[in-house]
């Protein structure tokens, strides 16, 4: 047999080349569905993650224009809270130190600035100050443990009040302090956060990416 007469046993080249266009085409409409179903999912959650990287930016330049560039020893900054040591606010006796007064006027003027600004404002729902305290099962030492701590948190939210009074006259709602039990070797016990809640507001612009989707 000579390679002439295998081609009569081939099929005909137009067929073959109308299912190879055939199959370029379901392949292409596979992969721009597969395409706008990311798309719709990856569009309003940009829409809803952008304000809060708005607000965390803004945020660290309020800090950055009290403190400076770079944070103060014994604080850490996050996208939405603040992280202090107890030993640079507290002495042996519970008490607040003179030295912390300063940290906390500057503190003040951040959550005032925050809340003067009404489009900042509407993205805070609570501002949580946090502090941790050992929890060893019994009833009674927990108890104790949890009013001293408690107590600490009472003198910070007082000393921000007490530095930027229109904190206490206009946004006192805003804050709660709170103490939370924990295990005695936790690493953040010795730490108190003040951390900004965010609200449930979602901006006209995340609802009118999201209208869309409803249907």
């Amino acid at each position: 047999m000579n390679s002439r007469s295998l081609w009569k046993y081939l099929p005909p080249a137009g067929p073959i080349l109308s299912l190879t266009l055939i199959s370029l085409v379901v392949v292409s409409a596979f992969l721009y569905y597969r395409a706008v179903k990311i798309q719709r999912f990856l569009e309003p959650a940009l829409a809803l993650s952008q304000p809060r990287n708005e607000f965390s930016k803004s945020f660290k330049q309020i800090i950055e224009r009290e403190f400076g560039a770079k944070a103060m020893e014994g604080m850490k900054i996050k996208a939405s809270s603040i992280l202090i040591e107890r030993s640079l606010l507290f002495s042996g006796d519970g008490t607040l130190k003179a030295s912390a007064q300063v940290s906390l006027q500057r503190l003040a003027r951040v959550f005032l600035s925050l809340m003067q600004d009404d489009r900042r404002r509407s993205e805070i729902s609570l501002v949580l100050i946090l502090a941790r305290f050992p929890s060893y099962g019994a009833m009674g030492v927990n108890v104790a443990e949890r009013m001293k701590v408690q107590r600490s948190v009472s003198l910070i939210q007082d000393a921000l009040f007490q530095a930027e009074p229109e904190l206490n006259i206009r946004y006192s709602t805003y804050f709660v302090g709170t103490s939370q039990p924990t295990t005695p070797h936790e690493q953040n016990m010795e730490l108190v956060e003040l951390r900004i809640i965010p609200s449930e507001f979602l901006h006209i612009e995340a609802l009118d990416k999201l209208e869309k989707y409803s249907y």
